[in-house]
């Protein structure tokens, strides 16, 4: 596995290759480190860190562009509980689709949009997805983008983004001159 996070102007640039960490610092030389010489309790202590930085940042939300407000506490609370829950359903460090870092696949709208729809939490969802596309013999993934087709739940799913796309307004008003 090699990820690597450049940017044009980094001094200092991570690849990872398998376990190891490497760190190259512009202009003063690399230093590496592998994870699997560090103790289980360095390791265990990188994962929490990680993983509440990760939660954290979650909550970073833009201000809205129309009222000049902060995002509401329980618009960060949502935002939190989103990436917990796709965390606690397996999915990946990355989610698909969302600004501020992660991005949302659009089977997690629909599963966000079925959820509120059924007035069920996410989680409940999931397993319901999961158990009704085992029945089919299909996966998850093409149970949700059948049932997507429901206009019921295209709607739902277009409400969800219509409220992630901060300045959207704004922006078209700019592109078709009308600021």
């Amino acid at each position: 596995m090699t990820n690597e996070k450049v940017k044009t102007n980094s001094v200092v640039t991570a690849t990872w290759v398998e376990s190891i960490l490497t760190l190259a610092v512009k202009g003063a030389g690399e230093i590496s480190v592998n994870i699997d010489e560090l103790s289980p309790m360095l390791i265990e202590r990188a994962a929490k860190h990680g993983l509440e930085q990760r939660l954290r940042d979650r909550a970073a939300i833009a201000r809205d562009t129309k009222t000049g407000l902060s995002a509401s506490p329980a618009d960060k609370f949502a935002r939190i509980k989103s990436l917990a829950d796709h965390y606690l359903a397996g999915g990946e460090w990355e989610m698909r689709g969302e600004g501020g870092g992660t991005r949302r696949k659009e089977t997690d709208y629909i599963i966000e949009a079925l959820a509120a729809i059924q007035s069920v939490e996410i989680d409940v969802m999931i397993e319901r997805v999961a158990a009704n596309a085992e029945k089919r013999g299909i996966t998850p993934d093409a149970y949700l983008k059948t049932v997507a087709a429901s206009p019921a739940v295209a709607v739902k799913v277009a409400e969800i983004k219509f409220g992630e796309a901060d300045g959207a307004d704004d922006m078209l008003d700019e592109l078709t001159g009308d600021e």
